[in-house]
């Protein structure tokens, strides 16, 4: 899992290019801190355990606490985004004028649009932040803390409110929208290819070819990914027994679950929750 802010930090910047095809080797876990990401170049397809959206060039989304997610490609360009992580005590002057509400509001819009002038004032404020940042010192994290706050009204203020706003994804990738849906929220039933095609009314060659097309993934690698993600966050997350978490994370057997957590980490589901450390 990737790891949280530094010690002593209540800010993370980061710039991030990637090349073409890349694809994320694993979810993100937004743990006790949130992030906003502002898409430079390009286009992604980004997907949680609700949503799933299309973010391109000048779009920014915002993310909540105690979250995981994930992106993968959906063309032949290569893309850059700015991705910044922030902690309660960083925020707590701002949510107590305009309420956590306000910023939970963004996070449920998934994919913030803004005109070309609000664009251009977004990416002033990144690039602000980004030579801040570069330069940090003991007056880094007040100075940073003003831009933040300058972003986040930015975005309540000036951000496109439409329809557009709120669609999950371009209709082009309804279907695939609609099958990353079912399988999180199906999880605990083990989906199948065939049972997701028949639930949103397509075939099941489709499915698969549309898995593979856009996500550069089989369908059964997607499922057990998302189970591998879902038991992740159950083990740290809760006090569940391995037993209770794999029956919910849609394995067969405890065994099985152990077997298949221990391939894709490299530990055991016990040794995973006692090293994260919130649940014993």
């Amino acid at each position: 899992m990737p790891l949280p802010l530094k010690p002593g930090y209540n800010f993370n910047f980061a710039r991030i290019q990637r090349p073409p095809h890349y694809e994320m080797p694993s979810v993100e876990a937004y743990t006790d801190f949130y992030g906003i990401s502002y898409m430079v170049s390009g286009e992604r397809l980004i997907y949680a355990p609700d949503y799933a959206a299309v973010t391109q060039a000048g779009e920014l989304n915002c993310i909540p606490k105690y979250v995981y997610c994930r992106s993968t490609y959906i063309s032949d360009m290569p893309y850059e985004h700015i991705l910044i992580k922030f902690t309660d005590s960083i925020a707590a002057e701002l949510f107590n004028v305009i309420g956590i509400e306000s910023y939970n509001e963004l996070c449920q819009e998934h994919v913030i649009r803004f005109e070309k002038s609000t664009q251009n004032k977004i990416y002033a404020i990144f690039l602000e932040m980004e030579q801040e940042w570069n330069a940090y010192n003991k007056y880094s994290e007040l100075l940073l803390k003003g831009l933040l706050y300058k972003l986040i009204i930015t975005c309540l203020r000036e951000r496109i409110i439409s329809d557009v706003n709120v669609l999950s994804l371009e209709k082009k990738h309804d279907c695939l929208a609609n099958a990353i849906k079912y399988v999180k929220s199906h999880l605990r039933e083990n989906p199948s290819l065939n049972t997701t095609a028949q639930q949103i009314n397509i075939s099941a060659s489709y499915l698969s070819k549309i898995f593979v097309t856009h996500l550069h993934t089989p369908f059964s690698t997607f499922v057990l990914n998302e189970k591998m993600a879902y038991s992740q966050k159950l083990l740290v997350h809760s006090k569940l027994s391995m037993t209770e978490i794999a029956i919910e994370a849609g394995f067969s057997s405890s065994s099985y679950f152990s077997d298949c957590f221990r391939r894709n980490t490299g530990m055991s589901p016990l040794q995973f929750r006692k090293e994260n450390g919130m649940v014993n």
